[in-house]
Formats: structure tokens, C-alpha cells, sequence
């Protein structure tokens, strides 16, 4: 019987210690968690941040308050700069898109890709081009006759300079076979407030950005086929004739250099448990008509490199780098 209860008891005490071991090495929140935006509110990365925090909430997964904190400028460098400077911190998180990674390569950013660690993708989003609903412009072609009456006088806005939709510009401007002029804002946000009050002719815009289809008429989708509803009226590039005009682009997530690599996997598994919430699927991707596309870490940060390159190419096909 004595034996019995010693042995039980160097059991459980052995247990204990494992549980306690592992608990030690199980990495949580020990504080608020800041959600950097590098762009202005309002725009397409923040209300994809701030979606995708209430998806978080509804997992009841993390402990603390994550905290939306919006660093516009420099065409993201000015976020991109903010989180890196927090080497090692596994409080700190930002969205990271195709965008981000274009102006790193155009701008010759001070903080690059290999200087962030990726920590997951939830979605693909695709780009349109658009003006204001109920103007004069009602199509592509009325947009592209107004241009060749007025070379270089019809300004196009998006978000950022060397970014997406920069990138979206130069490709419109390169095959439309008339010239446009760029003009870049802190975000979508600032953007779509230039339209609707009559500073620039017509917009880049993305799916995520959640954009008002009773204020704003999209003339085009970058996208290959034609997207679901409520975009479903939306023809393509292709459909009217530019073959040449598409392009996808990532939402994904990162954290500063050097994070825990628990910190990484607990994340990782927010974001996984995040996006299988209605919040997030049906509030944010459905709605939005983006593509579900969950990766975690390992694979984003391989998707991330080779998506770095495409870029490169694109741009430098577009003139815009060597």
C-alpha cells in the first residue's frame, strides 16, 4: 500500500513538473498587444486590422487588449520603421501586403523584408479603378477620352508611392496607350475623400478598402475573372480589351525582427483560429469579396520572397526601377 502511494505520488509530482516545465516555455500576452497600421484610418489595411481584432475577441483566444495604433507615412516606411525598432517584442504586430513589399523594392526602404518576421496571410485581395459615382466619367473609355483631350492633366490617386496601387497606375498609364498623372496619398481613406470632393479624376482601389459602391462607380477589376457579388458587375481588364492589366495581391501579417519563436507559433494559431470565425468570413471576406487564404508562418514567409521578386519584375517592366 505504501509503495503503491509513493509511486502515485512521484507520478503526479513527475506530471506536475512537466506541466509546469511547459507552462513555463508557452509563450501569452503579458500585456496589451499594439496592432500597427501603416497607413491612415479608414483605408483597407486598417479596417482589415480592426476586422480582424473583433475576429480575434470572438476566438476568445488572447487574454489582452490588442490595440489598433495607425503610423501613416513615407508610404509605410514610417509604420515599417515603428515595428522594427521593437526588435524581439512579441506585443507588437502590423499588417504587411503586397503594397508594403512593392514600396520596400521601389523606395529602396532603410527596413526591407528580411528585417520583419511574417507571421501569417488570411487573404488575396485585387485592385479596381474607379470615379465618382454619378460624374461625367461612366466608363473606362470615357476616362481614357478625357485623358487624350487633356494628356497628362487627368490625375488617378492611391494609396502610397511605390506601392500597389502605384504599381496599378503605371500599368494602367503604360497600357491604355494615354497619359495619366499619379497622385499618392496616405491611405484609401484620404484617397476616397479626394474623389468625392472633386481633387482627383479617378482612383486605385482594393477589395479590402470597403468601398461605397453608391459613392464610387469602378470603371474596371485588375482581377483574372470577373468577381462575385456585389463586384459581379465589375468587368475586367481583359473583358474590355487589356490583356496585360491584372494583378492580386496579398493581406498578411508580420511582427518586428527577432520574435520568440513561441510567440511566432502562438500567433500563428491566433491568426488560424481567427480566421475560421463568421466575423472574420462572412463579415470581412465574403463581404469584401477577397480570397480566403490562410498560410501560417513558415509558408508566408516563403510566398512573401518569392512574391518580392515577381514584384521587382513588374516594376521593373513598368520603368519604374533598374
Amino acid at each position: 500500500m505504501t509503495k503503491t502511494i509513493l509511486v502515485a505520488k512521484a507520478a503526479l509530482s513527475g506530471a506536475l513538473c512537466l506541466a509546469l516545465a511547459g507552462g513555463a516555455n508557452a509563450w501569452e500576452p503579458q500585456r496589451n498587444v499594439e496592432f500597427v497600421v501603416p497607413y491612415s484610418a479608414g483605408g483597407g489595411s486598417d479596417i482589415n486590422a480592426r476586422m480582424l481584432v473583433e475576429a480575434i475577441r470572438e476566438t476568445g483566444q488572447v487574454n489582452r487588449p490588442i490595440l489598433v495604433n495607425n503610423r501613416p507615412g513615407g508610404s509605410a516606411a514610417v509604420g515599417n520603421s515603428y515595428t522594427y525598432s521593437q526588435r524581439g517584442n512579441g506585443h507588437i504586430l502590423m499588417t504587411l501586403n503586397g503594397g508594403q513589399m512593392m514600396s520596400m523594392v521601389v523606395n529602396n526602404a532603410a527596413v526591407q523584408l528580411d528585417d520583419l518576421t511574417p507571421l501569417a496571410t488570411l487573404s488575396l485581395d485585387t485592385l479596381f479603378v474607379g470615379v465618382r459615382a454619378g460624374g461625367e466619367i461612366g466608363d473606362l473609355d470615357a476616362l481614357i477620352e478625357r485623358a487624350q483631350q487633356d494628356p497628362g492633366g487627368v490625375t488617378i490617386g492611391g494609396a502610397g508611392r511605390g506601392g500597389e496601387d502605384h504599381l496599378a497606375f503605371s500599368m494602367l498609364d503604360d497600357n491604355l496607350g494615354v497619359d495619366f498623372q499619379y497622385v499618392p496619398f496616405d491611405g484609401t481613406g484620404d484617397v476616397t475623400a479626394a474623389l468625392l470632393g472633386g481633387h482627383i479624376d479617378a482612383a486605385i482601389f482594393k477589395l479590402g478598402s470597403r468601398v461605397d459602391q453608391s459613392m464610387i462607380r469602378f470603371l474596371a477589376t485588375y482581377s483574372e475573372e470577373r468577381l462575385d457579388a456585389p463586384f459581379d458587375e465589375v468587368p475586367t481588364f481583359a473583358e474590355l480589351g487589356y490583356d496585360n492589366l491584372e494583378l492580386m495581391i496579398f493581406r498578411g501579417y508580420a511582427g518586428p525582427p527577432d520574435m520568440p519563436s513561441e510567440a511566432v507559433e502562438y500567433w500563428e494559431n491566433v491568426f488560424r483560429a481567427a480566421a475560421e470565425t463568421d466575423k472574420w468570413m462572412k463579415d470581412y471576406v465574403e463581404s469584401n469579396g477577397l480570397i480566403p487564404t490562410f498560410m501560417g508562418a513558415e509558408e508566408s514567409a516563403e510566398y512573401y520572397r518569392s512574391e518580392l521578386e515577381r514584384y521587382r519584375t513588374l516594376f521593373q517592366q513598368a520603368g519604374m526601377i533598374d
